[in-house]
Parts: structure tokens; sequence; C-alpha cells
């Protein structure tokens, strides 16, 4: 009697490629394997540590992703494929260990990351600060305050007198603030040591898949390399300095966080990440508040705090570029 149980196979077709993941597939040949299974996403780990995440929801897209057919939010763990599954990559398509799951490339479209905006196209630094406090004030609706939405709070609402004379709770952002007080402060002064030191000392801490500092920091990349080199375009010392700093950062990530986490960081020390929050940064200094106030909603839905706390560090590095752009302007008057 035969009792061998059949594997059921799962086709997926796919809609989006990004521009980066054929380079990895290539780079990777028969030495993939899965490296996660969740919900939201399906991680295929290549050489060199490198991770492709197969997803169903548009917002994720990044140039690292494929983007594949079926209902968005519909999870892939329902399909019981299992970590370490070894997949190969074959002409227009990924074949997995006993064609458990196969995922065909041929008709994707290609993602391209949305690069810098030109200087026309940016508000005014009055228009990009009111956009910044609808961030802000959508940042205060997210349910959790696991992450560091607290962080957000106290300074804003309800001002550093009462957070220091008040005792403050153990909580994780409490631990974050002092390193991330130093990592901007670092930012603001040009010192590189200061802001690897603090962005070390945070690495890895907090909730999550990718841990809430990990997402600050990602947010706070994507915002200075993107935003940051669309606002001081005639500046390229500037823009080499945000650059120097995220390629450090992203330098620290190994054995300091979580795989996921690692590959986040990466394209974040580049400018690049999911949509939702490229989108987000654009929204910001280039579009209308309502629009703002959408593409807000939809990041900070993403995960328990994930979506949170990238904003909070789009928010942190955002308010660092206006803000260095008034001091400027203010000593011109003085």
């Amino acid at each position: 009697m035969n009792t061998q149980v059949k594997i059921k196979s799962i086709k997926l077709e796919t809609l989006t490629i990004g521009n980066k993941v054929l380079k990895v597939l290539e780079d990777s040949g028969n030495a993939l394997t899965v490296q996660g299974v969740f919900d939201h996403a399906l991680y295929l780990l290549g050489s060199n540590d490198e991770l492709i995440k197969v997803i169903r929801n548009r917002d994720f897209m990044s140039p690292t992703s494929i983007l594949v057919e079926g209902a968005e939010g519909a999870g892939f763990k329902p399909a019981e494929i299992k970590e370490g599954t070894k997949v190969i990559y074959k002409g227009k398509a990924l074949l997995a260990q006993d064609r458990v799951f196969t995922i065909n490339l041929e008709n994707a479209s290609r993602f391209e990351h949305a690069g810098n905006l030109d200087h026309a196209s940016l508000l005014s630094i009055d228009e990009i600060n009111l956009n910044l406090r609808i961030l802000r004030d959508i940042i205060y609706t997210a349910p959790s305050r696991e992450g560091l939405v607290p962080l957000l709070e106290n300074v804003e609402k309800h001002g550093p007198l009462e957070v220091f004379v008040k005792e403050q709770k153990p909580t994780m952002s409490e631990k974050a603030r002092p390193y991330i007080d130093q990592l901007m402060w670092g930012i603001f002064g040009g010192d590189t040591r200061a802001v690897t030191k603090n962005a070390e000392a945070i690495m890895g801490l907090g909730p999550g898949l990718t841990p809430s500092c990990d997402d600050f920091l990602a947010g706070l990349m994507m915002s200075l390399n993107t935003a940051g080199a669309s606002i001081f375009r005639s500046e390229p010392e500037t823009v080499q300095f945000f650059k120097k700093i995220s390629s450090d950062i992203s330098g620290l990530v190994k054995d300091k966080t979580t795989i996921y986490s690692q590959s986040f960081l990466h394209e974040a020390s580049i400018g690049e990440g999911p949509k939702n929050a490229i989108d987000l940064i654009l929204s910001i200094v280039a579009m209308s508040p309502e629009q703002v106030a959408e593409h807000s909603k939809r990041l900070i839905s993403v995960g328990a705090t994930s979506g949170a706390d990238i904003s909070i560090g789009i928010y942190y590095g955002i308010r660092f570029l206006t803000s260095r752009i008034e001091l400027r302007e203010l000593n011109e008057f003085e």
C-alpha cells in the first residue's frame, strides 16, 4: 500500500519583478533556498546573503521583490512551504524542490526605483513642514505603543521638561532615546563617528521581524538619500555625506540584527525600499497634504509596529533637512 503523501504544487504568476531581482538570480543560480515563509511574504536567500521577497501586495514592491498574482493580503503560510527548500532558477521560472511551488517570471513587467525629484518639483520649506505635521498626527494614530511611537509623542506632545522631570517607564523607546538623539546630533554636526556609534547601539533593538530601531534607521536613510539628495542637489558634498553615513550604518549589520533587517537596511542605505515608504517620502516633499495623508495611512498600517517606526525615521530625516535650511536662512539675516 502506497502511503506517500502527494505534495500539492502551487503555481504563481509574476506580475512585476524588481529591477535587481534577475541579477541576484543569475548570481545565485541553483544556490537559492527558502529563508522564511510569512503571511505577507516568501523570502528566497541567494548567494552573498541577498534576499528576494515574493509578495502579493504592490505596496511592498521594491527593486528586490517579485509581485505575484493573487488577492492582496493573501498569506503564504497556508501553502505549507518549508524553510530550507531548495529553489532553482531555470530560464523564465523559479522551481522549488519537489515542485512544491513554481514562479513563472516570463510575462512580468519591470519595477524601477522612483529616483530623485528635480528641484522644480519640490515644495517650499513651509509646505514640507505642513506635510510633516500631517505625517506626525497620523503616526499618533498607530494602535501599538510597543515600538517608537512613544519617543515621538514624548518629545512632541509633552515637551522636554516633562520628559526629564517625570519618571520614565523602562520602555524600548526610552532605551533608544539617548542614542537616537546623539545620532541626530551627529548628522547635524557632520560627525560620522557619532552617527555610526549610536546607530550600532540601537541596531536590532525592539520588536518585529525587522526590529523597531532598524525600521527607524531605514526610514531615516531612505529620506536622506531621496528627499535629501533632491533638496540638496546643488550641494554635492552634503549629498555625499548622506551616502557616507548610510553606507557606514549598512556596514554594521552583520550579526547585529535579523537577516531580514540586514537586507532592508542595505536597500535603505542607497535610498531604496518598499514602494509605500518611498511614496510617502516623495509625497511629503512634492505633493498635497491630502496625498501625504493617504500615503501616511498606508504605511502606518504595515505590521504591528514596522510602518509607524519607518514613518518616524522618515519624519526625523525630513525634519532634519528642513531645519538645516531654516537655520541657514536665519543665519543669513543675523
